[in-house]
């Protein structure tokens, strides 16, 4: 039995450790196992979750006990797969009439695409086009809205992000956030 038992757990990690690792920004409403805080948000937290298709595998407590998983190296391996796939990302600049770029929008079908905010390199791809203080509205899994602080959204552009907060399956958070080596803190909210 004692063998079952051990052959179990192992299978069990062997299983986690397959699929990469990945942080989610997710509405607290979710109620889900294993979640990390964001600073300074009410609404939104960070979900480890590993992704097999279009599925998402999130952590549960009774995973973390009967496994070897370490919360510190899933977070590691998050924060690397997320720099990877934001490599692989090209935002679409919006531009005003006179052709300053008033915002940035990155945008897929991929589940992966909100864990790039959690990348260490965020802000640096976003310093020559948007600024050094770049804010972030993750409105759902797949659309992400950067904006330069010195030109907060108007109207028009909050009304968007709610738009596309309301008219998903899987709506994240109205918050705004800032992004400094991979750690989000939330710094207002949208509407």
């Amino acid at each position: 039995m004692k063998h079952l038992f051990f052959c179990l757990i192992m299978s069990l990690s062997v299983s986690l450790a397959e699929e990469p690792w990945f942080l989610l920004p997710e509405p607290k409403f979710m109620a889900n196992d294993v979640v990390w805080a964001i600073p300074g948000s009410s609404q939104t937290v960070a979900l480890p979750v590993q992704i097999v298709g279009q599925d998402l595998k999130p952590l549960t407590l009774k995973a973390v006990a009967e496994s070897s998983l370490q919360l510190e190296e899933i977070l590691q391996a998050a924060r690397f797969n997320a720099s990877a796939l934001l490599a692989t990302l090209k935002p679409t600049l919006v531009r005003d009439d006179r052709g300053v770029i008033r915002y940035a929008v990155l945008q897929s079908e991929d589940p992966h695409l909100a864990s790039c905010v959690f990348a260490p390199d965020f802000g640096d791809r976003f310093l020559e086009t948007i600024g050094p203080d770049a804010l972030i509205a993750i409105p759902n899994r797949n659309r992400i809205y950067i904006f330069p602080r010195s030109s907060v959204p108007g109207a028009e552009i909050s009304e968007q992000v709610f738009v596309d907060y309301r008219s998903t399956n899987y709506p994240v958070s109205r918050e705004v956030f800032e992004s400094r080596e991979g750690l989000l803190t939330a710094v207002g909210s949208l509407r």
